[in-house]
């Protein structure tokens, strides 16, 4: 079953919060959280899954480390749930909305960084990665000073 990407805008007030509602016994309590506080900002209907590759091939490759951003609640929702969790900040967008523009890629190029990075060639992994990078680079430009964008892949 493929994994499904959530890209939801959130109160940066509410960031605190949100590691304990991962952490609690209800499994949907991210999930659940998410939907009552924050508003969903980008459709994104491919397989999830495709994070995992594109967002190291973009650090390592690309220099764009979306994953270091509000590290101390990542790594508690890292902790707390199995899902791949990204947190979008207004300085992250200040330093990564123009290298991200999905115009600066090619899916023949992420094909070839897709195919590097886990050493195995998948029909159509450069359109999927384009996919997920179009769908960061909308959710990017959701942020401002008062919200982040939190992504969950699970």
């Amino acid at each position: 079953m493929p994994a499904t990407a959530s890209f939801i805008r959130l109160p940066k007030e509410e960031l605190s919060e949100l590691a304990s509602a991962a952490g609690g016994d209800d499994q949907q309590g991210l999930a659940d959280f998410l939907a009552a506080n924050g508003t969903s900002v980008v459709e994104f209907d491919e397989d999830g899954d495709i994070f995992s590759v594109l967002l190291p091939v973009l650090a390592d490759d690309y220099d764009i480390d979306l994953e270091t951003s509000e590290n101390a609640i990542v790594a508690e929702l890292a902790e707390a749930t199995d899902a791949l969790v990204v947190i979008l900040t207004q300085e992250d967008q200040k330093k990564y909305l123009e290298q991200l523009d999905p115009e600066n890629f090619s899916a023949e190029e992420l094909d070839e960084a897709y195919a590097d990075f886990t050493e195995d060639e998948e029909a159509g992994a450069g359109e999927a990665m384009l996919a997920g990078l179009t769908a960061l680079y909308q959710a990017m430009q959701e942020v401002d000073s008062d919200h982040v964008v939190v992504i969950v892949v699970a």
